[in-house]
């Protein structure tokens, strides 16, 4: 994707600037020799750097713009809002665990009309606008294109810090049994938005997440839908209207097989 638009080049541009501090920062958790606590301050300024930065580059390319805040407020029709992560995978991040992003969106109508995630160890970055297709830096990226759920790897992801229920224990614990029944193996990599992104790109087969607010789900939807792959809950309702549900993503294929045995299993 040679000529990205003007949105696409804003974000980057966002994004680019708050790279080399987060890395810089990232390199020196390894070497504090403090306590959990003054680790958590560490990381947390990391954020409102972050954060910080974002907010102000991003209000002064689209002043009329308005931010989503992590709460589920409705939105207002015919309006734009950005829907920015500053640190996904701050557990890992916090214990000098390579694995975590940055992703920003844009919901218009209740709808995500662009998305971009950023994995900054690795120096990719995803990114899809509706209709447009998903890629990873300047290729084009596609869901994996297994036709049954034999060998694959599931990724899980739950987010411990919303409530935690019973019947999401259920729904996970009836996933990692079909794995086991299918021989196929299960990861839990700490960061749902590089979840979407690695499932987007076929790297993973099958994505299960719990508890995720729509501000979560926001950068994963997309990029999901634009690789050729669906995302949702049990009644096949989209994951991003259906937030803290128990959300299944997936190839076409294989996410209508996975459903229909989780839910026979269910009755």
């Amino acid at each position: 994707m040679g000529n990205k638009s003007p949105l696409l080049n804003i974000i980057f541009q966002s994004l680019n600037k708050v790279t080399r501090n987060m890395l810089r920062d990232f390199g020196e958790i390894e070497n504090l020799q403090v306590s959990p606590t003054s680790i958590a301050r560490f990381v947390a300024n990391t954020e409102n750097k972050i954060e910080r930065s974002l907010i102000e580059d991003l209000t002064k390319a689209r002043p009329d713009w308005q931010f989503k805040a992590k709460t589920e407020e409705e939105t207002s029709e015919n309006k734009y809002y950005w829907i920015i992560d500053t640190l996904n995978g701050k557990t890992n991040f916090s214990h000098a665990f390579p694995y975590f992003s940055i992703s920003i969106a844009v919901e218009y109508n209740n709808e995500i009309i662009c998305t971009v995630i950023l994995d900054p160890l690795r120096d990719e970055i995803y990114f899809a606008e509706k209709g447009k297709g998903s890629f990873q830096n300047d290729r084009r990226i596609r869901v994996s294109n297994r036709k049954s759920i034999n060998n694959c790897i599931f990724s899980i992801y739950n987010d411990q810090n919303l409530d935690y229920n019973s019947t999401a224990i259920d729904d996970i614990r009836i996933m990692k049994e079909l794995a086991l029944q299918n021989s196929s193996v299960t990861r839990e990599f700490g960061s749902s938005a590089l979840n979407y992104a690695w499932l987007a790109s076929g790297k993973i087969d099958c994505l299960f997440t719990t508890n995720l607010n729509k501000n979560q789900i926001a950068c994963g939807e997309l990029l999901i839908k634009e690789a050729g792959g669906y995302i949702s809950n049990l009644k096949y309702i989209n994951a991003y209207r259906a937030p803290n549900d128990f959300h299944i993503g997936a190839n076409p294929v294989i996410h209508k097989e996975l459903l229909k045995k989780i839910n026979n299993l269910k009755k």
